[in-house]
């Protein structure tokens, strides 16, 4: 009977035979679901909870110093250990900018667990603005050489007092027009 089939018909019937045994086998060989099931009724279960062990309590270091000595000194903050008196530097605008820019921390750290994202990200914008505008103001008078970073934490700290005090010297409101008008200037300079 094969003699009697073309060559095409040959090629055609074993085409036939090797992909039908392929279509078999594949069709008797388990599914990844049942292999799934196989792999997960063979864990172990677990028997009970298991309790996690206690950890010790984290302690963060603070932003103040303890200076040892018999000066009676006490603790200080990190920005008072240089003996720079940061609030006699610079022009009274450099001055203005540093200390909003803490009046702004300051209401973020007030506001921050119940106040809409986007008023707290204003918040961090504006204050990071005015910061930066106090410490270029600062370098440009030549009242700091490098960084302001004593500058920036010790108006930061005043203000930080004077928010938990009710007893703000600019208001927030009044920062955050300043740090407007800050961003308004950048826009006009880059244009």
């Amino acid at each position: 009977m094969l003699t009697r089939l073309k060559p095409r018909q040959v090629i055609g019937l074993v085409a036939i035979v090797v992909f039908g045994g392929i279509m078999v086998m594949s069709l008797t060989q388990p599914g990844e679901r049942e292999i799934m099931e196989q792999r997960l009724a063979s864990v172990p279960s677990i028997s009970g909870a298991t309790e996690i062990p206690a950890l010790p309590p984290v302690t963060l270091p603070s932003f103040t110093a303890t200076t040892s000595g018999t000066g009676g000194a006490g603790d200080k903050a990190i920005w008072e250990l240089s003996g720079v008196d940061y609030y006699t530097l610079g022009s009274q605008a450099a001055k203005d900018d540093l200390y909003c820019a803490g009046v702004l921390r300051a209401e973020f750290e007030a506001i921050k667990a119940d106040a809409h994202p986007d008023r707290i990200s204003i918040l961090l914008r504006d204050g990071q603005a005015l910061d930066e505008a106090g410490i270029a103001r600062l370098k440009s008078e030549k009242a700091i050489e490098d960084a302001g970073a004593g500058a920036s934490l010790a108006w930061g700290d005043k203000a930080a007092k004077d928010h938990s005090a009710n007893s703000l010297r600019i208001p927030v409101a009044a920062c955050t027009q300043r740090a407007t008008a800050l961003s308004d200037v950048v826009e006009e300079a880059g244009k």
